[in-house]
């Protein structure tokens, strides 16, 4: 009888790719695996929560998990994308959407977010077609230039005023919902200067891109739309220097910036006022101060453990749904989850940067350096200003805060980096092909 083979032998015949492959695929499932387990588990306590059972929350703690595991199983068949990326962010919307129903005073609040939720998905799964079919995204441009302003001037025309500081965000769709087009403009902006910065050897071309980026400022500017306007301002800035290396161009936008945002504190009395209540928010504490206040007591009271799903009490919290959910997420959940929550969003900007060195164009580089910026700005600004680390601005923590706009432009942009993910994947497939047959390989 033929001698069998020891473990020693046998493992010196594995393939080494094939068997990072599977380690990686493992971590990936137990990562998936966790995340069902607390979408399962949370909403299940909440349908528990009232006499009778809540109906919403046990068909959510159906769908989600089912969601959840379709898409990590099946996407990956279709094509190479990065699952660690996408099942971050399915483990963010999840908490969004847990925590908007325990919260939300209203049921149609965790429903809305629910259908932005798939209708987010739908969005990630046209990008990533998007990105994979586009060829010569430069011819477009100037259409993308055209409709990016005109949905930017929008709010002027038909939106209204809201609030005592007369911010004009949103337009009414046939009276039924409200759209922000400053989220959706993200995109185009994202996509323009990736192409426009992709041809670095010729700053002139870069001329059409860079006006189209201070127009959309000037016309947030007018809206009193502060906290969007620094984001595409930084993320301007950022995808120039990253283009270009120019050290002296790109001081002389951060110096316009910080000119405008000193024109922009003596100009807006709003800006002054949240000036003020970042220094000292407990010198007014039941006047303007009242929401940084009532945010910082919640967070305190949570501690590292939290008050438990559905026993604290968020609703003190003005905007607890949107502008102050990191708040309250911390009251229920604690201190250690917020912690982790933020390093979901760490993890992310680090998947995209690592997806963005892989990339074989300077277009998909660039492209998901304007993503990881525009999410990663977004996500600091919301919880330093919760957290009284920098002045409070009026942007949502994405993919967790209420509000259908930023839920649907936040899938879209992973949609972008997913697609440049399944690009590199069959690049690096490609080249591993060629190298087995003895073929020279240029990266």
């Amino acid at each position: 009888m033929p001698k069998r083979k020891s473990r020693k032998q046998q493992k010196k015949k594995l393939n080494p790719e094939k068997l990072r492959l599977a380690i990686k695929r493992s971590n990936t499932l137990l990562v998936t695996y966790a995340v069902v387990l607390f979408q399962f588990t949370a909403l299940i306590l909440l349908s528990l929560k009232t006499v009778p059972v809540d109906y919403q929350a046990l068909a959510l703690a159906i769908a989600l998990p089912l969601v959840t595991l379709i898409l990590v199983s099946l996407a990956p068949r279709i094509w190479p994308v990065d699952q660690v990326l996408l099942v971050l962010v399915l483990f963010l919307a999840s908490i969004g959407i847990v925590i908007l129903k325990d919260i939300a005073r209203s049921p149609l609040t965790p429903q809305n977010q629910a259908i932005f939720f798939a209708i987010g998905l739908g969005a990630m799964l046209i990008c990533v077609v998007f990105m994979r079919a586009l060829r010569n995204w430069e011819r477009y441009v100037p259409w993308a230039i055209v409709g990016g302003l005109a949905a930017q001037a929008a709010p002027l025309v038909f939106g209204r005023s809201v609030g005592a500081e007369g911010i004009r965000r949103w337009i009414s769709i046939a009276g039924v919902f409200s759209v922000q087009p400053s989220e959706l403009v993200k995109l185009l902006l994202i996509l323009v200067l990736a192409a426009s910065f992709s041809n670095r050897h010729r700053l002139r071309s870069m001329i059409p891109a860079i006006a189209f980026a201070a127009l959309n400022c000037g016309l947030l500017l007018v809206c009193r739309d502060l906290g969007t306007l620094m984001l595409y301002f930084f993320t301007t800035v950022l995808m120039f220097f990253a283009a270009t290396s120019n050290l002296t161009l790109t001081a002389v936008g951060l110096g316009g910036g910080a000119a405008g945002a000193v024109v922009s504190y003596r100009l807006f009395s709003h800006v002054r006022s949240r000036v003020e209540i970042w220094r000292n928010p407990w010198a007014d504490a039941s006047g303007q101060g009242y929401q940084v206040v009532q945010a910082l007591i919640a967070m305190g009271t949570g501690g590292l453990f939290g008050m438990g799903l559905g026993l604290g009490l968020p609703r003190y919290i003005p905007l607890y749904a949107s502008d102050f959910v990191f708040a309250a997420i911390t009251e229920e959940f604690g201190v250690i989850f917020s912690l982790c929550l933020l390093a979901a969003y760490v993890l992310i900007i680090m998947r995209g940067v690592s997806v963005a060195m892989s990339a074989r164009t300077a277009f998909h580089a660039l492209v998901c350096l304007g993503v990881v910026t525009m999410i990663g700005l977004q996500a600091f600004t919301i919880v330093g200003g919760v957290i009284k680390l920098i002045p409070l601005t009026g942007v949502t923590l994405p993919f967790i805060a209420s509000g259908g706009s930023s839920m649907v432009s936040s899938f879209a942009c992973i949609g972008l980096l997913l697609g440049v993910s399944s690009i590199n994947a069959e690049e690096e497939a490609h080249d591993v092909n060629r190298l087995s047959l003895g073929e020279e390989v240029n990266v």
